[in-house]
Order: C-alpha cells, then sequence, then structure tokens
C-alpha cells in the first residue's frame, strides 16, 4: 500500500514554463518535467523550498494557513519563530512586536525562543548521558530530517530524540492556556509562524510518533505584513516577552550552538551543504563532533523562503538582539524544565524511520532484475546530465525508465540516434526497386562538391588550434550558439559551431554530436584543458579574430552551396 505525504510546497502550473531550473537544485530528486510542466514526486519531496527560491515563474508555492483560521478558536494563541523578530527594524523590540500580534487578532502569545531555552537544556542532558553514536543530530531542522529519511536513512539513529522548540511551545502554550481559561484543549487554537514551508508539513504530518499540538502555521510574510500595520498604534508590552538571548538566537544558524555551548559542536547552513557534511558521517567521519546543528536554509531560519528581511540584515539583528538579552533570566524555572525532562517531556515517543523511495518493485526478484536494468540503462546513456529530458541527471533518467515513468527515447540524444537510423533506413528503402519494375532514371542534379574544414579555414582566417590533419572533413552546415544545451538539441552532424565558449565542454558537445569543427570567436583563447581534450577526441577546434556575426556571415555568403 503506497504511503501518502502531504506538501507543503506545490506547484502552480499555470505559471510553470517547464524550464527544468527546478530540477537541477532540487535535494532530493523530486522534480521532474513531463509534457512541459514540472511534477514534483511526494514520496521524495522534503519541502525545504529550494525550487520556491530559484523557480524564474514562480511556479512553486507554499501552502500555508490564513488568518481566518482564528476564527476557528475561542481562544488563539500566536507562536512567533525566533526569526521572526528579525525581520523588524533594530529599533522594534519584541515587546512591541509581541504586542502587534495581538492588535491583529489574537488572545495570547508564545515565544517559540521560550521553549527552545527549555530544549537546550533538553539538549544538554541527552549530550551529557553520552547515549547513541556521535555526532548526535539536531531534530529542530524538518526539512534535514527529512532529507535524512530520503537520502541518508543510515543516519537516523543519529537524530536527538528530542522535539522541536515549535511543537514543546505549542504544547506549553496550550497547556498554559487551558489551565488558566478553563477551555477545553481543542478550543484553544495555537499558530506557528513560519519562515519555511517544511514547519508546515512537520505540522500537517508529524515525525516522532506523536499528533501536532500546533493547530496551524501561518506564513511570516503574511503576519508580518500583518503586524508593521499595527506597530504604529501600539505601546511595548514588557509582560509579553518574556525570553533571553539564548532562545532569540535559535533564530540564526549556530545560533543552537552558541546555547548547548559547551562540548564540540559544528553547524552547517544550507541544503547542499548539509548533504556535503551529512555524507561525511555517512562514511564514518566526524566522530569527534559531539553535535550537529543543521539547517536547510543559509542562514538558518533568518534565511526561509517565507521571510522576508535579508538574511543578512536579519542576523545582525537577531544576533544584537540576542546579545542584548543574554544576561536576563528565562522565563520558565530550570527545576521545572529539569521536572519535565525526567518524564520525557521533550523526548520523541517513536523512533524516526526511513522513506521508501527507491523500490523498484515490491517483489525482491524482480527488482533486483530492474536494479540490474537500471544499471545498464545508465551505461548506455551519454553521461551529460543536461536535463533536456526533464529529469535531473542520466542516472534519474534510467530509473525513471524502469519504473515506466519514462522512454530512452526522453534523451535527446537517443532519440537523435533513433531518428537517424529511421532516416537511413528509409533511403535504403527507397533505393530499392521491385523486380517487376526497370530501372528508375536518377534524373537528378548533379550535387556540387562538398565543402571542407579547409575551406572554412581559409574563408575565416582561421587559425588552427586542433586537427590539422582534419580539414579534409565535409562539413554539412553550419550553427551558431554560445548555449551547450540549444547546441545539444539542434546542431546536426558534421556541422560547423560557431562559439564563444572556450570551456572543456564544448570538445565534449562537438564529440557528442560528431561536428567537424569548433570555431571560437571573437580571438578568444581556449582553456588549455580544451586543447588536450580536443586533441585526445580528434576535435578541430579554430580560432577566428572575427566577432561571431562577421564570421557566421562570411561563411554564409562565400560557402552558400553547403548542401
Amino acid at each position: 500500500m503506497k504511503t501518502s505525504y502531504y506538501h507543503s510546497v506545490t506547484l502552480d502550473k499555470e505559471h510553470c514554463k517547464g524550464c527544468t531550473n527546478c530540477i537541477k537544485k532540487c535535494p532530493t530528486e523530486a522534480i521532474r518535467v513531463r509534457e512541459g510542466k514540472a511534477h514534483i514526486l511526494e514520496e521524495r519531496c522534503i519541502d525545504c523550498g529550494e525550487c520556491i527560491r530559484i523557480c524564474p515563474n514562480h511556479a512553486k508555492v507554499a501552502v500555508t494557513d490564513g488568518l481566518e483560521r482564528l476564527a476557528e478558536f475561542k481562544y488563539r494563541i500566536a507562536l512567533p519563530a525566533p526569526s521572526f523578530y528579525g525581520q523588524f527594524n533594530r529599533e522594534v523590540m519584541p515587546a512591541r512586536v509581541l504586542a502587534a500580534l495581538l492588535a491583529i487578532g489574537f488572545d495570547h502569545v508564545y515565544e517559540v525562543a521560550l521553549s527552545a531555552e527549555a530544549v537546550t537544556l533538553a539538549i544538554r542532558e541527552t549530550l551529557s548521558r553520552g547515549e547513541k553514536k556521535r555526532p548526535l543530530i539536531s531534530s529542530a531542522c524538518p526539512a534535514v530530517v527529512r532529507l535524512m529519511q530520503v537520502r541518508f536513512p543510515g543516519l537516523l539513529p543519529h537524530v536527538i530524540p528530542v522535539k522541536t522548540p515549535m511543537e514543546v511551545a505549542a504544547r506549553m502554550a496550550k497547556e498554559e492556556a487551558c489551565r488558566q481559561t478553563g477551555l477545553p484543549a481543542a478550543e484553544v487554537g495555537t499558530f506557528f509562524i513560519s519562515p519555511c514551508p517544511a514547519k508546515v508539513t512537520a505540522v500537517k504530518q508529524p515525525l516522532g510518533g506523536e499528533s501536532a499540538w500546533v493547530d496551524g502555521v501561518l506564513s511570516m510574510s503574511v503576519v508580518y505584513g500583518e503586524a508593521r500595520k499595527q506597530l504604529r498604534q501600539v505601546k511595548e508590552r514588557p509582560d509579553l516577552h518574556r525570553s533571553s538571548g539564548t532562545g532569540i538566537g535559535w533564530g540564526r544558524a549556530g545560533g543552537e550552538n552558541v546555547a548547548i555551548g559547551g562540548g564540540s559542536l559544528l553547524a552547517v547552513d544550507g541544503i547542499h551543504s548539509v548533504i556535503s557534511v551529512l555524507e561525511e558521517v555517512e562514511k564514518g567521519g566526524l566522530g569527534q563532533i559531539d553535535y550537529l546543528e543543521a539547517q536547510a536554509c543559509v542562514g538558518g531560519c533568518i534565511g526561509g523562503p517565507l521571510v522576508v528581511q535579508n538574511p543578512f540584515v536579519a542576523r545582525v539583528q537577531v544576533r544584537q538582539l540576542a546579545e542584548k538579552f543574554q544576561s536576563r533570566e528565562g522565563g520558565e524555572s530550570k527545576g521545572e524544565i529539569l521536572d519535565q525532562i525526567s518524564r520525557d517531556y521533550f523526548r520523541m515517543k517513536e523512533p524516526l524511520v526511513p522513506r521508501a523511495v527507491m523500490q523498484l518493485d515490491e517483489d525482491t526478484g524482480k527488482a533486483i532484475s530492474k536494479m540490474a536494468m537500471l544499471e545498464r540503462t545508465v551505461s548506455e546513456l551519454p553521461g551529460l546530465d543536461c536535463g533536456s529530458c526533464g529529469s535531473p541527471n542520466c542516472r534519474a533518467l534510467a530509473e525513471d525508465i524502469v519504473r515506466g515513468m519514462a522512454l530512452e527515447t526522453d534523451c535527446i540524444f537517443k532519440l537523435r540516434e533513433r531518428v537517424r537510423s529511421l532516416a537511413e533506413e528509409m533511403v535504403e528503402l527507397a533505393q530499392k526497386v521491385p523486380p517487376a519494375m526497370g530501372k528508375v532514371a536518377a534524373g537528378r542534379e548533379e550535387v556540387k562538391q562538398a565543402v571542407t574544414v579547409g575551406e572554412v579555414v581559409e574563408s575565416l582566417q582561421a587559425e588552427v588550434l586542433v586537427g590539422q590533419d582534419l580539414l579534409g572533413q565535409r562539413v554539412t552546415g553550419a550553427y551558431c550558439s554560445d548555449l551547450l544545451s540549444d547546441t545539444m538539441a539542434s546542431a546536426k552532424e558534421g556541422n560547423v559551431w560557431f562559439t564563444i565558449q572556450t570551456h572543456p565542454n564544448i570538445v565534449a558537445v562537438a564529440s557528442l554530436l560528431n561536428l567537424s569543427a569548433v570555431v571560437v570567436t571573437g580571438g578568444k583563447e581556449p582553456d588549455s584543458e580544451t586543447l588536450i581534450k580536443a586533441e585526445q577526441e580528434r576535435v578541430v577546434i579554430l580560432r577566428t579574430k572575427l566577432p561571431t556575426f562577421e564570421a557566421t556571415g562570411r561563411l554564409y555568403s562565400s560557402l552558400g552551396r553547403i548542401k
């Protein structure tokens, strides 16, 4: 039975142009482009929001709750993330921000920074017990935890079994409100103000075997806009701001480690940097590190897809606030927190489990057979990872082919080979005559002698950098482009390719398409590595001082007899 996954990140098909930008940036290869539109593979998506950042057409969006949901509850509590304070100017203190939240319709606010202080103590206590292999990995970022479920399942035992500050804040706030108001928990709504879509998914589909205490997740950008309207009308409410700098610092990368303090601690931010570090841990490295703070967004939560403020500006603001309130006493008593720790108040109930994202078949025998087919298919693909097929790389395409989600001819190079083969068959069939018919006179005009690379050199007064012995090769035409993907899709075998590119990849494209020559225009100097590779691949490299426009025009006018 297929597992159903909730995702905050969704696709707006009307805005999607099928540009393939997203498939190259997705850290879990969760996106494909099919029939001109992007498709998200739900079992692979971790809601990190990288596709939201990279999409030039704004076709990826994060679905969050709206403020109208406050009407569903008699008592409404706002749970602002520590990064929310970093969205405002340095003159706006947390006490005033929290007062603005009450003005837009909340009955109470409970700072997530406050629960972060309690979670910090729980982490310290867990580290002091020395349980589990090192390094222990933070559970605070749901996108990172889901990344491990998808790409690093063997590292899940390293995740510290401590609940996130968001979830702890919701529980503490709801229990406190129930005691003070006498209302049942179902009539008390807790709303987290989130900087990222991963937090939405963490609420809608919680990890760790427990239902979420958070009732709704609001986009930080939306709440910021509403709160900013109220700032001029409200005064600071010092009674609302109870957190210290320890909890506020969690809003930026490295803040969690600063709060924990002692031990060998490492912080990494940015999903691709996180992957690099997790790969090192997977290989058995970093055993000397006690604790790894890993954040999917560059800069930590202040760099989330749903924030408003520039993350570098927000980082300074959060750091200054953390320093300003560092010596302040936290809102919860240390004795009470230690008592909660002893009762496993902060501990996840169940271990994290991997996702079955690479299951080729439920039958083991068939899965092994398909794996062999997968490896064979990969070896037959060009290995350029151009993304033109709609899959992020050749191996992903091979996997899609084996799983019945794609065809081999989705690869433009395989398609080109197939078309060429069919064309050759058509020519061969056209030349065959049934025995009952006589020979048919050709009746064709004599085709002019083919143009050679040597004539191109003479026409352009070009310098032969590589391939002096190949100047007799036949030229079938010419193509002008500086985009490798465009050239791969449109240039024909035997063409002369005009470009200003000088890196080694031009040799790979020319070799793959069997081009007669590459002409580097504008007098640009190809890299030495390019020339060495051209010698190895037997690719002609020419250089002309003429700009591309003049070079192609001169070739067109003087060698117009190319057939």
